[in-house]
């Protein structure tokens, strides 16, 4: 692709907030990242009685992929705060090649992204817009915690981390992602229900092994659940991305363009080649330099008149001596 974040654009896309340092950043990932790994594996836990059913679920699968997403951000964080500082490395080995993330984890973090962050809100809708037609409210105090977290407080951390971050969210990018995995599960159900696969617990109307995910993914019905995927492929995910594109705006030009400002280490890093003098190589480099070499062109003068005064005084020598 042709906007993928180049050497040295993924620092400062990564690892920078509009609102923080690099170092205070690095640190709220991990308490991002602390806060939403635990709690997928406290989920994970608390329905490990349902065995590997518990991944025929959308609002599973979009938390795994939250999980995953935002330990790759604190990853990339830590390793942009590294090359924005440009620690030195141990003085008896050189700088480890894996150090800077590959351009395709890059660019896999950048996808998750666009994935994770819009469908959080198109789960978390279609979820309780199911729920409210199905419910009362009076069930709800029999919730437990991680069922709230899952319809609810989960959006709030990945929102978080949206807003307070310097990531582009490209609306072509996400609506290309958004659709073409609400079509990935889209064929999942569709797998589900001619491999007979069934659901952990009995249903109504259906044997077990012909019950479906969700009700509104019923391939019992198929005119339903096409009319369901069609809602979320051209409504939800447009309005969604758009929504989104709309937060990323409100966040300021800092999480939209991003320049690395000039690193007068990387300047000196490369000498003069054979073809350029010296002075050509000065004017090339930060206002630093510049400062530096009228320095040294003073203390050269200096030296010059210093010069001069000693030719001067031998001058006088020879003549009194002659």
């Amino acid at each position: 692709m042709k906007d993928v974040p180049t050497e040295l654009e993924w620092p400062q896309i990564f690892a920078t907030s509009w609102k923080m340092n690099p170092r205070t950043f690095a640190i709220f990932r991990a308490i991002l990242a602390s806060v939403i790994v635990g709690h997928q594996v406290a989920h994970v836990w608390n329905y490990r009685d349902l065995g590997w059913f518990y991944l025929i679920y959308f609002t599973h699968w979009t938390m795994i992929l939250a999980a995953f997403s935002e330990c790759l951000l604190f990853y990339l964080a830590v390793s942009g705060l590294w090359q924005l500082e440009k620690l030195p490395p141990s003085p008896s080995k050189k700088r480890s090649p894996g150090a800077r993330p590959s351009a395709k984890f890059v660019q896999i973090t950048r996808i998750l992204w666009h994935i994770v962050q819009p469908f959080s809100l198109i789960g978390l809708s279609l979820f309780w817009s199911s729920w409210l037609l199905q419910n009362s409210l009076e069930e709800l105090p029999s919730w437990g915690y991680l069922d709230f977290y899952t319809h609810g407080f989960v959006l709030f951390w990945l929102l978080l981390s949206f807003l307070l971050s310097n990531v582009p969210f490209k609306t072509s990018l996400a609506f290309g992602c958004c659709v073409t995995y609400s079509w990935i599960y889209f064929a999942w159900t569709w797998v589900h229900f001619y491999a007979k696969i069934g659901t952990p617990a009995p249903c109504d109307g259906y044997q077990q092994h012909d019950c479906p995910i969700y009700n509104k993914f019923d391939w019992h019905k198929p005119h339903v659940t096409a009319l369901v995927e069609i809602y979320v492929c051209l409504i939800a995910c447009p309005v969604v991305c758009l929504l989104y594109r709309t937060l990323a705006t409100c966040r300021g030009k800092r999480g939209q363009e991003l320049t690395m400002p000039p690193d007068p280490e990387i300047a000196d890093s490369n000498p003069p080649t054979e073809e350029e003098d010296v002075d050509t190589y000065q004017d090339k480099q930060p206002a630093d330099h510049a400062k530096d070499k009228e320095k040294l062109a003073s203390i050269e003068e200096a030296d010059e008149e210093g010069g001069d005064q000693e030719d001067d005084l031998k001058d006088d020598a020879v003549e009194v001596a002659v």
